[in-house]
């Protein structure tokens, strides 16, 4: 990023923005000069964000978000459009992750992680895209990871997922190529970074906990 200011007046939508990878995205974007759109499940951590990055001079609007769920990804489009008209910048950034040998995973377990790593990448761009291609503009940055280059022992579904983000960021990257489309997506694939996703539990719903499992407990 050049500097401060270098994103003047955009806006910018973050999921999974109440920590970790997310958190970092709004304090740099918003140093930037973004306005920003925060969602996460976890609604205290969102309003702390939200408040702390309004404290520092930064825009920044909260709307409690679960990306899995298609109406809430359609309502997170509506309060963007309703408040700012467009959006500059999607950062598809939610994630969460199960580690356990893939004999012992359930069908909650997969349903859990594709519907916030997958789906949640999906549903992004099925609500966000079509404004940003009637516009001509825009960037939607999906957050991968090196799991979707590489196989990890005990994250299949997470490996799974993250291979599947790349393969449709490509795949609409191709597309829009094709189309002679000013508007560009890219696959953020990053290492080992310190965050909460190994805690991501304390956020699982309620219908997709197995029952012999302890919840870490929420902040």
């Amino acid at each position: 990023m050049s500097g401060s200011g270098a994103f003047e007046g955009q806006v910018a939508v973050i999921t999974g923005a109440a920590s970790g990878l997310g958190r970092g995205i709004a304090d740099r974007f918003g140093a930037a000069g973004c306005s920003l759109v925060l969602a996460d499940v976890e609604e205290p951590a969102l309003a702390r964000a939200t408040a702390e990055l309004t404290a520092g001079g930064i825009e920044a609007t909260a709307v409690p978000t679960d990306v899995s769920d298609a109406a809430s990804m359609d309502a997170l489009a509506e309060a963007v459009l309703a408040h700012h008209g467009h959006l500059d910048l999607l950062f598809n950034n939610a994630g969460v992750g199960v580690q356990k040998p893939t004999a012992e995973m359930t069908t909650k377990d997969w349903e859990w992680v594709l519907g916030v790593n997958l789906w949640g990448v999906i549903h992004g761009l099925r609500v966000f895209l079509p404004h940003m291609l009637a516009r001509d503009a825009g960037r939607i940055i999906n957050t991968a990871s090196s799991a979707g280059h590489v196989v990890v022992p005990l994250l299949a579904a997470y490996n799974a997922s993250k291979h599947a983000v790349v393969a449709i960021s490509e795949t609409v990257r191709a597309e829009l190529a094709h189309q002679g489309s000013a508007v560009t997506v890219t696959a953020f694939c990053p290492g080992v970074v310190r965050t909460r996703i190994t805690s991501s539990a304390r956020n699982r719903p309620e219908q997709l906990r197995n029952p012999d499992e302890p919840l870490p407990e929420k902040d």
